[in-house]
């Protein structure tokens, strides 16, 4: 069973990304439904992965402090949303530089990753005004 935040935060994405989160990515899902603690609610979700042109297999998660991707293998990276200096999506990645590095994830082309690259720089920049 989800958490009530994550099935929220679900349900706010388009369809396809729905589909994706809950199947392709169910592993990953659920390693973030069991161990992410219940005082750092999801706020928002979509599917990811590993790499550019490879299965969404894993979940990329904004909560109030954090944007944390998690994938299968079982791997967890996890970036202070005050600590992002770069977050961008583009040609089906999603390039993400803060405090736990910088990566360039696989995330779904169209319009929803430009949504969700607006979400993480709008709490990015909330968490830096709000000194987080």
């Amino acid at each position: 069973m989800l958490r009530q935040d994550i099935a929220t935060a679900i349900d706010a994405t388009p369809d396809q990304i729905q589909s994706e989160i809950k199947i392709s990515a169910a592993t990953s899902l659920e390693l973030l439904n069991t161990y992410l603690p219940a005082d750092e609610p999801v706020a928002r979700i979509t599917s990811a992965s590993p790499a550019k042109d490879r299965p969404a297999n894993s979940v990329l998660a904004i909560t109030k402090h954090r944007l944390i991707f998690v994938a299968p293998a079982p791997q967890v990276v996890g970036w202070r949303l005050a600590s992002i200096t770069k977050s961008q999506a583009a040609v089906g990645y999603f390039f993400i530089h803060g405090d736990a590095g910088e990566y360039s994830l696989g995330l779904t082309t169209g319009p929803w990753a430009d949504s969700f690259e607006r979400l993480v720089k709008r709490a990015s920049a909330i968490a830096v005004l709000e000194d987080q």
